[in-house]
């Protein structure tokens, strides 16, 4: 029989499973959610799984969004709504960042999604907290009946050589450990399948489900990033760009952290998914950069969900700059020339680390446009990688080395990462794009305090 295993990754809007099989063939299958909490997770899985043969299956790997949590059985907070937001500005006023390396080998993040302010809002406003999980201990939960997690998903809290949380910063925020799931390495089983009935199929007991990764660190697993030459480019609902590190990286404002063996260093935007279908309504279809295109084009900031790296603030807004006569014609290429803007300054707050190519991932993989104008402004070559869906194809690697087909994930990604095609830079546009870039970066500075007076008038 031909043995699979399977990758899941509970995504923002949807689920995706990737089940790979040991001939190297692959089936992939994508369900949205009818509802964005426990329910709706739970039954787009049961809805694929409907359409799997169990009985070639030897193992489960998870892989999930972090940031959004589940307080008891009826109360959420996804990853991008503000609770915590207060709670954050406190404790970074409170503690030195030598409080945090110590605690939890990483300085704490402008990020309110983490553990340590969420959790903290949650200890003080709700009075009866039972337990506090991320969706994919809850997944874990539910195939297993164990709750458990790895000290990826709980960065910030938990910390990744003791495996556990700690325990300083639980007794600040108030939360003990028996609330929260317990921590196991990514690599490890986390429980075994219950017996599954569903509408037209069955999950057979006694499958092993691995721990995982979050769907970030899975994805850099599922790319097969190892070097520090490469920067990643893990595009999707937001997009996170960065490179790998021998060192720890505590210089700048963005997020740096432990990553397996290596460190990573890297920013994350808020709203490039949400850009790029603002770019498709506007008929992005049409743009071809090998014919010579308008740089009059205005100016875009792609905030439409606030922003993230390097700015940090929710409350910034998108905007177009420089609207002149038809210039509707060219907002297409403004919103993408955004996005890249918007990486481009992630890059530089990095410090622009030396490096020969940008390895790409996720669902705007297959935007030739946008790939091109990546690889004009950062001038090295933009490599896209075969399989799209690389935090479930992570999972699946994981999933796949605990079940002996590999001796461990190098040897998984060598023969699993794959690439697709190889965009160059070759349109000389590099000098003409930091020339806008210039611009791009000099108008948030002067629109912030007016987003504040926007956010207050418009309520």
């Amino acid at each position: 029989m031909n043995k699979s295993v399977l990758g899941i990754d509970l995504g923002t809007s949807s689920v995706k499973i990737l089940q790979i099989f040991q001939d190297h063939s692959k089936l992939k299958f994508k369900e949205e959610y009818k509802e964005k909490n426990r329910k709706g997770w739970w039954d787009a899985i049961l809805s694929i799984f409907d359409e799997i043969n169990f009985d070639t299956v030897e193992a489960i790997g998870l892989s999930s969004q972090v940031g959004t949590y589940l307080i008891n059985q009826d109360k959420i907070i996804h990853w991008n709504q503000p609770e915590g937001k207060e709670q954050l500005e406190r404790i970074l006023k409170k503690y030195e960042k030598e409080t945090f390396l110590k605690e939890l080998g990483l300085n704490h993040p402008k990020l309110n999604s983490y553990p340590i302010p969420r959790l903290l809002y949650c200890s003080e406003a709700f009075s009866d907290v039972k337990y506090i999980c991320q969706p994919k201990d809850y997944i874990c939960e539910m195939l297993t009946g164990k709750r458990v997690s790895d000290p990826y998903s709980w960065r910030g809290l938990a910390e990744k050589e003791s495996m556990e949380y700690s325990a300083y910063f639980l007794e600040e925020i108030k939360i003990k450990k028996n609330q929260l799931p317990e921590i196991k390495s990514f690599d490890k089983v986390a429980g075994y399948t219950k017996e599954i009935d569903l509408k037209n199929n069955k999950v057979r007991p006694g499958i092993p489900v691995y721990t995982g990764l979050n769907d970030f660190f899975a994805s850099l697993a599922g790319m097969g990033i190892t070097d520090e030459k490469t920067l990643f480019d893990i595009t999707g609902t937001s997009e996170h760009l960065g490179i790998i590190t021998k060192t720890y990286e505590s210089s700048t404002g963005l997020i740096a952290s432990p990553y397996l063996e290596n460190y990573i260093h890297y920013g994350v935007t808020a709203s490039a998914g949400d850009s790029i279908k603002m770019a498709l309504r506007l008929g992005m279809e049409k743009l071809d950069l090998e014919k010579e295109y308008p740089l009059k084009s205005p100016i875009f900031l792609p905030y439409l969900n606030g922003e993230r790296a390097p700015i940090f603030d929710p409350d910034a807004r998108g905007c177009f700059f420089g609207i002149g006569q038809e210039a509707e014609k060219l907002f297409p290429y403004s919103v993408l020339e955004g996005i890249v803007f918007s990486l481009y300054h992630i890059y530089e707050n990095l410090g622009m680390p030396p490096m020969e190519r940008i390895l790409l991932s996720g669902g705007a993989g297959d935007l030739k446009f946008l790939n091109e104008l990546k690889a004009e402004i950062f001038g090295v070559r933009v490599e896209i990688l075969e399989e799209t869906e690389t935090s479930a194809l992570g999972a699946a690697l994981i999933a796949a080395v605990g079940s002996g087909w590999y001796p461990d994930l190098k040897e998984a990604q060598k023969d699993r990462c794959k690439r697709k095609s190889i965009i160059k830079p070759g349109y000389g546009w590099k000098g003409k794009l930091e020339s806008r870039y210039e611009i791009y970066k000099k108008l948030y500075p002067l629109l912030k305090e007016l987003y504040q007076e926007f956010k207050e008038k418009t309520k």
